[in-house]
């Protein structure tokens, strides 16, 4: 049996169903029993708190393989002990591409890979680039009130991945042999600039969008009066640093080699989301 710690994130609300369709039993821990309806009824919830270690002993009865993705080490060692107590074989570690350098949040997901290794797992580490979602996250307000992008990206690209083509690649890794000690890194099929994709979102939006690369410290700021920490907020001045040095513009074949599926185009990501967008 799997356990989907995080199933209800960007990666794990699209890994359940995948997983589901491969015919794997699949128990999800979540912390707010209100969240337990959304799940199909092939899928066994269990209620627990990453904070309270003595919730967790419950979710890994009978399970062999955990996938777990959180920004908080503390948690990850309090997960990996009851893995560890649970006899667990194999865990998937939802990762960033940045870890590869310990460069911005990638400083903290390094350490939680290490500490998966440290604990004698054998373990498949995921690093994702940019999440296509994250264009509404960080986009969708001011393309609603103002037909505009504030954004430091410069010239330099980024191979922006839907997170369903991430859920491919753990879905194979979760119910397919030779994944283990592996560390994929999975792209989307294009590297864009930031200019680059807002003239993609202007095309499907059919509206004129305006792209303002504004410096890194007015980000900074807007990401602060939003209620990003101090600390998130200097990470990801880091890595939006990278990218405008053109770091993270490669594109890899992870999606079809692994995940077994054609990698979708960011315009086709957006066709399919047009309504988060509109206000």
């Amino acid at each position: 049996m799997i356990l989907i710690s995080g199933a209800t994130g960007n990666v794990g609300k699209e890994l359940v169903p995948q997983l589901l369709d491969k015919g794997a039993q699949i128990r999800v821990l979540i912390r707010d029993e209100r969240k337990a309806a959304a799940f199909d009824n092939r899928v066994e919830v269990v209620v627990g708190n990453l904070d309270k270690p003595e919730t967790l002993a419950a979710a890994m009865q009978d399970i062999d393989q955990l996938y777990f993705v959180t920004p908080v080490t503390e948690q990850v060692l309090r997960l990996l002990q009851a893995a560890k107590e649970a006899h667990v074989t194999h865990v998937v570690k939802l990762s960033t591409l940045e870890a590869d350098r310990c460069l911005g949040p990638g400083k903290w997901h390094r350490e939680q890979e290490e500490l998966v290794k440290s604990m004698g797992f054998a373990s498949t580490i995921i690093r994702p680039t940019m999440f296509m979602s994250n264009s509404v996250e960080w986009w969708g307000a001011t393309i609603k009130s103002r037909n505009a992008v504030y954004f430091p990206g410069g010239h330099g690209k980024v191979p922006p991945v839907d997170p369903r083509d991430v859920a491919a690649v753990v879905a194979a890794v979760l119910t397919e042999d030779g994944h283990e000690r592996k560390i994929y890194e999975v792209t989307g099929p294009q590297a864009l600039t930031i200019g680059e994709m807002v003239q993609v979102l202007a095309k499907v939006l059919c509206k004129p969008l305006r792209y303002t690369n504004i410096p890194a410290f007015l980000a900074a700021i807007w990401l602060r009066r939003f209620g990003m920490s101090r600390e998130l907020v200097k990470a990801l001045m880091e890595t939006l640093g990278a990218l405008r040095r053109n770091e993270y513009a490669y594109v890899t074949d992870t999606v079809k080699r692994v995940g077994g599926v054609e990698p979708r185009t960011f315009e086709a990501w957006c066709r399919e989301h047009i309504m988060d967008f509109l206000a």
